[in-house]
C-alpha cells in the first residue's frame, strides 16, 4: 500500500511542471508536484529571463516563432507579477547582420510579430547607450523581461489554493507497477533520506534535460541534448529595453535588462551530463566583447557574476548541434509508443512557451483519465485573487508608503537595498516549510541577486532566521555562510576589476567585521566549499583579505 495517493504526480518543479500542477488543479485532477531540489531551482532558474517576442526565431524556427508570438501575448494578460514589459531592439552592426535583415522582416511578417524599424536617430535618443557600430535597428514591442522566479511561484500559488499538493527537496528514485502500467513513484528525501511511495493514476514527466534520466527508471527512452549556456550578469541595467543582434541567433547575442541588473546571453555547447556545466574564462570574455558591440560601457561596468544553465533540446535523431535545433517542443505518450501506461513525458520548448506545453500534456493526461474539463490556463491570472497587484511594477512605489500616524511618508526599512525586498516580503516565505535555506528564500524574492550580492542582507536574512524560526546563532551562521558560498560560485567568473574590489568590501565586512570564518571555525563541521575548485568562501577570499 502507498503512504499517499493523489491523482497525476507531475515530476519537475520549473515552470512547464509548475504550468502543468495548475493546469492540473484547474481542472479538477488531484495532482502532487515532486522536486528534488527547489522550485526553479533547475533550467528555469537559469534562464536569461527574455521574454521572446519570436523574433529570434522567426527565420529558422517559425513555429517556434509564432508559439512565442501567442504565448507572450497570454503572459501579458495572466502573469503581470513576472513581467517587466520592456519591449526590444534587434541591431545590425555588420554587413553581414545587414544581410540578414531582409530575411529577418519577412520571418516577423509571417510569424505575426509586430516589427518596425527605426532611424539610428530616434534609437540613440531612446537608449544613449546604443554602440557607435549599430548600423540599423528595429523595434519589437513584444520583447520584455520574464522574472522565472515569481513566474514558477505563481503557478504554484495558483494551484495550491486549489488544493494541488507539491514536495521540494524529494527526488523520484523509482516507480510502482502493475503489469505494463504505472501506479506509482517511490521518492526520498534529499536532507532526511526517509523513502516515501505515492499511488497515482498517471505520472508527467517535466524533468526537462532530466528527462532521459527518470524516463530510464522504467527502461524506456527520451533523447534529451543537454545543451549548456553561458550568462554573465552586470551591475546595471545598460538600456532600458531587452537588446538582440539582428543576424542567425549566435553567442552572446542578447542583454536583457532584469530590474537592477543587465543579463549577457548566452552560449550553446553541449554537455555529456545537465549538472556539469563547467564555466570558462573564454566564455565570460566573449559575452563581453559581443555585448560591447551592440552597447557602450559593456566592458567598463562591473560584471559581478557568471552562471550556466541548460537546454533541454528534444533529440530527433538529427546530427545538428545546439543552435540548429529546434526550439519547439514535444509531449510523448509512453503508452503509444513504449507501452508503458500512466507515463507522459513533455520535453523542449522553452520558458515562454512554458503554459503551451503545460497545456498540451495535460490535456493527453486529462484526456486518459476521462476528464473533459477544457484548459482555462490562458484567461486566468495566476495572481487570480487580485489581478490588478503587480510586485514588479509596484515595489518601489511600496517603499515610500504614508506612515498613518505621523501623516508624512516614511521610508520603510528593508532587508535588501538592491532588490528593495522590504520584511513583509520576506517574512511570509520563513513560515513555508519548503523553505529549507536562505538560497530558497532568493529564489523567492530576490533578496541577494542585486550588484552586491548579499554582501549585507545575508546577515539580515540571518538575522530573520533567528528570530522567525527561532534557529541558534550557530545554525543561523551556518545558513548565512551557505548562502554567501552560492553568492560565490558565481562572482569568482569575474573577479577582476571592480568585482575584485567588491570582493574585498564583503570579504573585509564578512571576516573581520562579523568574524565569520572564526565563528565556523567553531563548529565541528569544515566550512562550505566551491562547487568545482573545493575552496570555501573564507579560504578563497584570503587573496583579497584587506591587510
Amino acid at each position: 500500500m502507498p503512504d499517499f495517493t493523489t491523482g497525476v504526480v507531475v515530476i519537475g518543479g520549473g515552470s512547464t511542471g509548475a504550468g502543468a500542477l495548475r493546469d492540473l488543479a484547474m481542472r479538477g485532477i488531484d495532482a502532487m508536484l515532486i522536486e528534488k531540489g527547489d522550485l526553479a531551482s533547475g533550467t528555469t532558474g537559469r534562464s536569461h529571463g527574455l521574454l521572446h517576442s519570436g523574433g529570434r526565431y522567426c527565420v529558422n524556427d517559425l513555429a517556434a516563432a509564432i508559439e512565442c508570438v501567442e504565448e507572450g501575448r497570454i503572459l501579458r494578460r495572466i502573469a503581470r507579477t513576472a513581467i517587466e514589459d520592456t519591449g526590444g531592439y534587434f541591431l545590425s552592426v555588420t554587413e553581414e547582420d545587414e544581410a540578414w535583415e531582409p530575411r529577418f522582416v519577412e520571418g516577423c511578417a509571417k510569424a505575426g510579430i509586430t516589427c518596425e524599424r527605426i532611424s539610428l536617430d530616434e534609437a540613440r535618443r531612446r537608449e544613449p547607450a546604443l554602440s557607435k557600430q549599430v548600423r540599423t535597428a528595429f523595434w519589437l514591442p513584444e520583447d520584455g523581461h520574464l522574472d522565472p522566479f515569481y513566474l514558477v511561484m505563481g503557478n504554484v500559488e495558483s494551484a495550491r489554493r486549489r488544493g494541488a499538493q507539491v514536495r521540494t527537496y524529494t527526488e523520484v528514485t523509482g516507480f510502482t507497477r502493475e503489469g505494463d502500467r504505472v501506479t506509482g513513484v517511490i521518492t526520498r528525501d534529499a536532507v532526511t533520506g526517509e523513502q516515501t511511495s505515492i499511488g497515482c493514476q498517471a505520472v508527467i514527466n517535466a524533468t526537462g534535460a532530466w528527462s532521459g534520466f527518470v524516463a530510464k527508471l522504467l527502461d524506456v527512452e527520451v533523447k534529451v541534448v543537454p545543451v549548456k549556456g553561458v550568462m554573465v550578469v552586470l551591475s546595471h541595467r545598460l538600456a532600458h529595453a531587452a537588446i538582440n543582434r539582428c543576424h542567425k541567433p549566435g553567442d552572446g547575442d542578447i542583454v536583457v535588462p532584469g530590474l537592477s541588473v543587465a543579463i549577457l546571453g548566452t552560449t550553446a555547447r553541449r554537455v555529456p551530463h545537465p549538472e556539469v556545466l563547467p564555466i570558462e574564462w573564454d566564455e565570460v570574455r566573449l559575452m563581453l566583447e559581443e555585448g560591447a558591440m551592440m552597447l557602450d560601457g559593456v566592458t567598463a561596468a562591473r560584471a559581478m557574476r557568471a552562471y550556466a544553465g541548460v537546454r533541454p533540446l528534444y533529440d530527433l535523431g538529427a546530427e545538428a548541434e545546439g543552435r540548429e535545433m529546434s526550439r519547439n517542443f514535444a509531449v510523448i505518450d509512453h503508452e503509444e509508443r513504449d507501452g508503458v501506461a500512466g507515463f507522459t513525458s513533455i520535453v523542449g520548448g522553452k520558458v515562454t512557451t512554458y503554459r503551451l506545453m503545460a497545456e498540451r500534456v495535460t490535456h493527453v493526461v486529462a484526456r486518459k483519465l476521462g476528464v473533459t474539463t477544457p484548459c482555462s490556463t490562458a484567461d486566468v491570472p495566476l495572481n487570480d485573487r487580485d489581478d490588478e497587484l503587480d510586485q514588479l511594477r509596484h515595489r518601489p512605489a511600496q517603499m515610500g508608503a504614508p506612515k498613518p500616524h505621523l501623516g508624512e511618508d516614511y521610508l520603510k526599512p528593508l532587508v535588501c537595498e538592491c532588490e528593495l525586498v522590504r520584511p513583509e516580503d520576506a517574512d511570509p516565505w520563513l513560515e513555508d516549510p519548503a523553505v529549507r535555506g536562505l538560497e530558497d528564500m532568493r529564489r523567492r524574492t530576490r533578496a541577494g541577486m542585486g550588484p552586491c550580492q548579499a554582501a549585507v542582507c545575508s546577515y539580515r536574512l540571518a538575522g530573520r532566521l533567528v528570530t522567525a524560526r527561532h534557529q541558534d546563532g550557530a545554525m543561523a551562521t551556518r545558513a548565512m555562510a551557505d548562502f554567501l558560498e552560492t553568492r560565490w560560485r558565481g562572482v569568482r567568473h569575474v573577479f577582476w576589476g571592480s568585482q575584485l574590489r567588491q570582493a574585498q568590501v564583503t570579504t573585509g565586512l564578512h571576516l573581520e567585521l562579523f568574524n565569520l570564518d572564526r565563528q565556523l571555525m567553531l563548529e565541528n563541521r569544515p566550512p562550505p566549499v566551491g562547487e568545482d575548485h573545493g575552496v570555501g568562501l573564507a579560504e578563497a577570499a584570503q587573496a583579497t583579505r584587506p591587510r
